[in-house]
Order: C-alpha cells, then sequence, then structure tokens
C-alpha cells in the first residue's frame, strides 16, 4: 500500500471514553502512517461525546499535517443518534455545526 492510497481505519464496539486512549492511539498511528485515511464507524456500537471529540481531534491534526482524514462514510446508528443528540447533524442529516462538512463528506452547509 502506497502513502498516496486511502488507508481505512475501522472503529467498532464501545468507541466512548472508555476506549478512548486506544481509540486516540489507533488515529495517532494511522497519520503517522498515511496521507490519506478514511475511517470506519459503521460498527460503532457505543459512542459519547468523546467520541466526537477524537474524531475532530484526529481531523484537526490531518489538516494541521497537510494529510486528509474523512469518514468512510456518512456515520449510521449510534453514532447519527448522537450528532443529532449534540446539534452536530439536524434530525434530517443536515450537518449545523462549523465541523458539518466531515460529517456528512461536504453534502450540505453547516448553518
Amino acid at each position: 500500500m502506497t502513502r498516496d492510497s486511502v488507508h481505512v481505519v475501522k472503529i467498532s464496539g464501545d468507541a466512548g471514553l472508555r476506549s478512548a486512549q486506544e481509540i486516540a492511539g489507533l488515529l495517532r498511528q494511522t497519520l503517522t502512517g498515511h496521507d490519506r485515511i478514511a475511517i470506519a464507524t459503521e460498527a460503532i456500537s457505543g459512542a459519547d461525546i468523546t467520541t466526537i471529540q477524537l474524531l475532530l481531534a484526529a481531523r484537526k491534526q490531518a489538516l494541521a499535517s497537510g494529510k486528509a482524514l474523512s469518514l468512510h462514510a456518512p456515520p449510521t446508528g449510534v453514532l447519527r443518534e448522537l450528532l443529532i443528540q449534540t446539534g452536530c447533524l439536524g434530525a434530517d442529516g443536515s450537518p449545523l455545526s462549523q465541523d458539518g462538512d466531515f460529517w456528512t463528506q461536504g453534502k450540505g452547509k453547516a448553518a
């Protein structure tokens, strides 16, 4: 795999506070070794505000390093529900926050 190909990182299970250090380490390691990263979140079964913070921090780090980090697909399941509950997404999936393009992959504009 070359540094130019998109590397997919799969996050599954509980991605909340209890898993934060493990997930943060995985994301740091991935950012060190790859220039283009897509995070697959479909298999997340538990999420909290820590999950959102980890993903946004990884995105910020990637941008600061001149790398690309995106979601593999728009959020579904518990992550999507959490994004709606926290006001990041509207009930229809439209972006409501400054980082809306990250969650929706550029579809729509944040209010």
